[in-house]
């Protein structure tokens, strides 16, 4: 099955868009024919190509039905579909479940394409069918029953041009089409992630499968241990033990992460084949294990492994036997990656500057590539910390794991450290059923990237540090422990030696990060790269949006670069959007960027005064004369003083010792 679509060219489906939106035809080979038999059945129903939301008329009343009819096909769902949003997460899609007639049941998502759905109303109760929404990739896999992805102006209403979205049929066990999983990105996202449409049907494979399965594990309790155990061994060794613990079944992949070559083991009693006691003692016992990570060596080679062994019982309650699950670490990351995109997409080279503080900043991190020790990254907001990141990572040796990132001060405090560590099933209520893997986990073999780390608890901070002085760590719930294999790469927006004074920032966990430090600069120390950046940002983002732009005037290229930036490199990029959005030429003039007094800035900072004036460059001299002044004015008075800077104590006596100032030498 084809799973991989060639993306056609969008002028050319523009071209062909228009046509047939002026006069119901379209030149011969300017579109699927798929695409062209919907875009003539959305005409004759009257679609208006120009709607701006979807808005079909269902009452509450047949909602509610709907819902009802499909409630087994949302159960049956809705845990794939978690677990495939968790683990897509920040990659800007949105995952749906649709019934047979495009009805939305369920959806999720995240970022600007989720904002997107909700303001044009493609949500749970709206619907996907080709009355009301126009052509879209559900309807037509539901009209055709098989995986279809369609991008930008393939779609029938406008309002969907700037999206990619890929669908598969869902069949219950008679093989009837019931419904459809879809997940849309935007246009240029779709282009990260080729592998979309082979990832849905594959998932809608899963799921019909999974409603086979729970109509035929209806009919024995047996049966449902046994096949439920199955489920995993197309991914992961299988070993199946009889009642007195011998061999009856082994599948290849388990042979050979086992090193055996015979064509055989049936009968042979386990302990013959692992030597690990606690598997031989759970086996023994009769016990269940989860996770188990476990290194077996055959011969030179060494294969870590995560093992669960699962007892088998009948409807009296008689162990039956056991079904031993072997999966290898690097099989289960390089699946994990193929499947959700989980890597870091920027290298050196996209970090564009020609200052000399840039130069030197990349110069340092790309020594530190190679480097095994941990990093901590140390910049103002917007100034690139996960671009670097991911520089760092692409020019390391764990280039070829995933890369994963999260923000430390953006996770609730009760969530981040399920969301680090990973928990066990049934740890807490509302868990997963069958528990999480945490960061740490899925970053085995690659980069974790810990952004804002400072913002984590205390206790959270407490916690990471002993994971990474022992280089292990346990799941929530869990007793058996985790290697830690993975780069570290932290960041902050705030000065850790602040921070540290103010007790925010563990000092012990900031020496273990900072093995190596790079400290970014912000814009206003860059200026000559401010010309440069406003350029290849213009030229970027227009042809995002599909207008063609000569640049910017010589006076706006002035006042761009007279601002302080306090929102940085990020700041500069959301004001060039928003002028190429609202230019109404060719060229972008002063007239086009905000110059209001008192803009605020994203840290609530005013960006202007009355006037637009260079930023100061001196600015360790200013504080200096600052701690200065208030001295003076304290007489000499440490506590009045740090009171009169707006600092602590310490960090007034550590700024003395800085700019070598003494309360003598300051007070007369």
């Amino acid at each position: 099955m084809k799973t991989v679509y060639a993306i056609p060219d969008r002028k050319e489906l523009k071209s062909a868009w228009n046509e047939f939106i002026a006069t119901g035809k379209v030149r011969k080979g300017a579109i699927r024919d798929e695409v062209l038999e919907s875009w003539e059945r959305c005409k004759s129903y009257g679609v208006n190509p120009y709607l701006e939301r979807i808005e079909p008329d269902f009452s509450d009343e047949y909602k509610l039905k709907i819902m009802s009819e499909n409630k087994v096909l949302i159960d049956t769902a809705r845990p794939f579909l978690m677990g495939l949003y968790d683990i897509i997460r920040s990659l800007e899609m949105v995952v749906f479940l649709t019934d047979r007639d495009g009805f939305i049941l369920d959806a999720l998502g995240d970022g600007t394409i989720w904002e997107y759905c909700k303001a044009k109303n493609a949500m749970v109760g709206s619907s996907f069918h080709e009355k009301y929404s126009g052509t879209n990739a559900p309807s037509i896999a539901l009209n055709l029953n098989k995986p279809f992805q369609m991008v930008a102006e393939e779609h029938f209403a406008e309002v969907v041009h700037i999206a990619t979205c890929a669908a598969a049929p869902i069949h219950d066990e008679h093989g009837t089409v019931i419904g459809t999983l879809d997940i849309t990105a935007s246009y240029e996202n779709a282009l990260k992630h080729p592998h979309t449409l082979g990832m849905i049907a594959a998932g809608a494979q899963v799921i019909g499968n999974q409603l086979l399965l729970k109509k035929e594990l209806e009919k024995s309790f047996l049966s449902r241990q046994y096949l439920g155990a199955a489920m995993e061994i197309m991914v992961t060794g299988v070993v199946i033990l009889g009642r007195d613990n011998s061999i009856t079944n082994i599948n290849p992949a388990a042979k050979k992460t086992l090193g055996i070559s015979a064509s055989t083991v049936s009968k042979k009693q386990i302990k013959s084949i692992i030597k690990n006691e606690k598997i031989i003692e759970a086996v023994n016992g009769g016990l269940e294990l989860k996770d188990l990570e476990v290194i077996f060596y055959e011969s030179i080679r060494k294969t870590r492994c995560l093992v669960s062994l699962r007892p088998i019982y009948n409807l009296d309650g008689e162990r039956m036997g056991s079904v031993l699950f072997i999966k290898e670490l690097r099989v289960v990351q390089d699946l994990l990656q193929k499947v959700t995109g989980l890597q870091a997409h920027y290298s050196f080279e996209d970090i564009k500057g020609e200052s000399q503080e840039l130069k030197t900043v990349v110069d340092l991190a790309r020594s530190a590539a190679d480097s095994t020790s941990n990093t901590l990254i140390i910049g103002e907001s917007g100034t690139g910390k996960e671009l670097v990141a991911q520089s760092l990572h692409n020019a390391s040796p764990w280039a070829d794991g995933p890369f994963l990132a999260i923000n430390c001060a953006a996770i609730p405090y009760d969530l981040i450290e399920s969301e680090l560590f990973g928990y066990e099933p049934g740890t807490f209520t509302g868990g997963s059923r069958g528990g999480k893997s945490g960061k740490l986990e899925l970053a085995n073999g690659g980069t974790l990237f810990l952004d804002e780390v400072n913002g984590m608890s205390l206790f959270m901070q407490s916690k990471l540090l002993r994971a990474l002085e022992e280089k292990k760590f346990q799941r929530l719930g869990g007793q058996n422990y985790f290697h830690l294999e993975c780069k570290i790469i932290a960041a902050t927006n705030k000065d850790p030696e602040v921070e540290i004074a103010d007790g925010n920032f563990r000092s012990d966990l900031f020496y273990r990060l900072s093995v190596i430090d790079i400290h970014l600069p912000p814009l206003r120390d860059r200026q000559g790269d401010v010309q440069l950046l406003a350029n290849i940002l213009t030229q970027e983002i227009s042809k995002k949006l599909g207008k063609k732009m000569d640049g910017i005037s010589p006076e706006a290229l002035a006042y761009l670069k007279t601002n302080p930036w306090p929102g940085n490199v990020r700041q500069l990029k959301n004001w060039i959007e928003r002028a190429v959005n609202l230019c109404q030429g060719q060229l972008l003039t002063l007239d086009d960027f905000p110059k209001e007094k008192g803009q605020k800035s994203e840290t609530g900072a005013s960006c202007f005064q009355s006037e637009p004036r260079p930023y100061p460059r001196d600015i360790a001299q200013i504080e200096k004369e600052a701690i200065r002044d208030a001295l003076e004015e304290s007489n000499g008075n440490v506590s009045k003083a740090s009171k009169r800077l707006g600092i602590g104590r310490a960090t007034l006596y550590r700024k003395l010792k800085k700019y070598n100032l003494s309360l003598s030498k300051t007070v007369s």
